[in-house]
């Protein structure tokens, strides 16, 4: 039987604040528009109907969208745009998603292991970068999106929005062999991103990925 949902008026006291303090904040236009532009990827704002202002209208504003593209409570939505934005404290998150029944590492962010080279994904490694010396704007994005806490995008930290070409390469060769997520130049030509590929497509990457291991 599944777990009915934790209510506002269950949770302790200074969780309520700190939702009570946070939700105005999270559910305005500014909030939307920042959301919209900074962490949402081109699929989920296609997903939601590439229309800024209808989206946050027609889903319940802010921590609306959010969970209609990324799952979840509207609860969590309202901590994990603030979280995203700084506007809340590691432990505080973590403690107000504790509240939640919530944990705040989830098996679908991805994350990097600089010691072994491994970049984990849902219990399973999905790419492996044996060379770290020879792969330097790899592992400069995925250390820059293992620091930030996984946003679903992030600045770009190869060339600081300047070479075009050299963004590309990197991103080309940082998808070359991974399977279930996919990394993409923004199209403001300042960040990169990632998302979950759906399941037809991981299928494809998975058969891809083994013939090149083949020898």
């Amino acid at each position: 039987m599944e777990k009915p949902p934790i209510r506002r008026s269950d949770l302790p006291a200074p969780v309520r604040k700190v939702l009570d303090d946070l939700e105005p904040r999270v559910q305005s236009n500014v909030a939307a528009v920042i959301v919209w532009t900074k962490h949402f990827t081109p699929s989920e704002r296609a997903v939601l109907g590439d229309d800024n202002y209808l989206a946050w209208k027609d889903n319940g504003r802010t921590a609306g969208m959010w969970a209609a593209v990324r799952g979840g409570s509207r609860l969590r939505a309202i901590l994990d745009i603030a979280y995203a934005q700084d506007w809340i404290a590691t432990d505080v998150y973590r403690e107000s998603l504790s509240a939640l029944g919530e944990s705040a590492d989830p098996s679908n962010i991805p994350q990097w292991n600089a010691q072994t080279g491994e970049l984990w994904f849902d219990g399973e490694i999905v790419r492996h970068i044996r060379n770290q010396k020879k792969a330097t704007n790899i592992v400069r994005i995925l250390a820059a999106f293992q620091e930030s806490g996984w946003p679903r995008s992030i600045d770009d930290p190869v060339t600081a929005g300047g070479d075009n070409a050299q963004r590309r390469r990197a991103i080309e060769s940082l998808n070359d062999g991974l399977i279930r997520i996919r990394f993409a130049c923004a199209g403001d030509g300042e960040s990169f991103t990632w998302e979950p590929l759906p399941p037809q497509k991981r299928k494809a990457a998975k058969k891809k990925a083994a013939r090149k291991k083949r020898p």
